[in-house]
């Protein structure tokens, strides 16, 4: 076959091309950061890629969810820590005016101090995290309890209602506690012992002494069953900082370029390219201009 030299200079300009794609595309890579920029580029690491990406989003979720329940059980448990405080007074006060000694003018004044210790445990019920009410279940907008025309504390909800956050794959927890379980038996345990020093019924009081235990050990057992959760989620928390260091360091191996290795191969291009350009020089004949110079 006879070679012509139009048809060298062909090939030249097509493997010219091709050298100058080349150095194209890893200048590209170079100045991206990136091996992988496009599906064609490489199929399986761009899905691989595009899938890591997902899963790091789910875990950038999740972790919101983990640090937002946590700061919700811990308002809670601050709530029932004082809870608690308010009905070790009540109790103290309670031990106080059960003696049978008091004058009229001492009950007055316990009973003023009961009175304004239950509307502090009023507080505590309707406490709020982020604008959200903590004990009344998915009723987040509505107080939990409320006073009622005859002075009696009563709840806006009388059945329980579970909260969860999604923490993980399939993987949820319930963060709330429901007032109705925990205030219903301390707010009318603390009323009858206002109606029993309105009354001078120091038997009475007595009484109370026992429902009062109660009530501060059923606080006892909620905020044990928070601190339980609260462990849970900090693990949780732990495990997903690390997920999200792994699968980061999955991704960059997957798309990120080696920036020492690319800098070689781009050097190497760019020799290859110059090459190309001295040997199309000599290849493509000298015209009659050339000779006219």
């Amino acid at each position: 076959m006879r070679v012509t030299q139009g048809m060298l200079t062909e090939a030249f300009i097509r493997t010219l091309s091709q050298n100058l794609k080349r150095l194209g595309k890893k200048q590209d890579m170079l100045a991206s950061g990136k091996k992988v920029r496009l599906p064609s580029d490489d199929p399986v690491s761009a899905t691989l890629a595009m899938r890591l990406r997902d899963t790091l989003y789910s875990i950038e979720q999740y972790t919101k969810n983990v640090e937002d329940a946590i700061t919700w059980l811990k308002s809670t448990e601050i709530a029932l820590a004082n809870t608690g405080e308010i009905l070790q007074r009540i109790r103290e006060l309670t031990v106080y005016a059960a003696n049978g000694t008091l004058t009229a003018q001492d009950r007055q004044m316990v009973l003023d101090e009961v009175t304004q210790l239950k509307l502090q445990l009023l507080q505590e019920a309707n406490s709020s995290h982020n604008k959200k009410y903590l004990f009344n279940g998915y009723r987040t907008d509505q107080a939990p309890f409320y006073i009622d025309t005859d002075g009696k504390i009563k709840p806006s909800v009388t059945t329980s209602e579970t909260v969860e956050y999604n923490i993980g794959r399939s993987n949820s927890i319930q963060v709330n506690v429901m007032g109705v379980d925990v205030f219903t038996d301390i707010f009318q345990t603390v009323e009858s012992i206002e109606q029993d020093l309105q009354g001078n019924d120091s038997t009475s009081l007595s009484g109370r002494l026992d429902e009062l235990d109660k009530a501060i050990d059923t606080v006892l057992k909620y905020r044990s069953q928070i601190g339980a959760r609260i462990n849970r989620l900090e693990i949780t928390k732990t495990k997903l900082e690390y997920n999200n260091i792994d699968y980061t360091e999955l991704l960059s191996r997957t798309e990120d370029v080696d920036v020492a290795k690319l800098i070689m191969d781009l050097k190497m291009e760019e020799n290859v390219y110059r090459a190309s350009l001295a040997v199309g020089a000599r290849i493509i004949q000298p015209t009659l201009v050339d000779f006219l110079r």
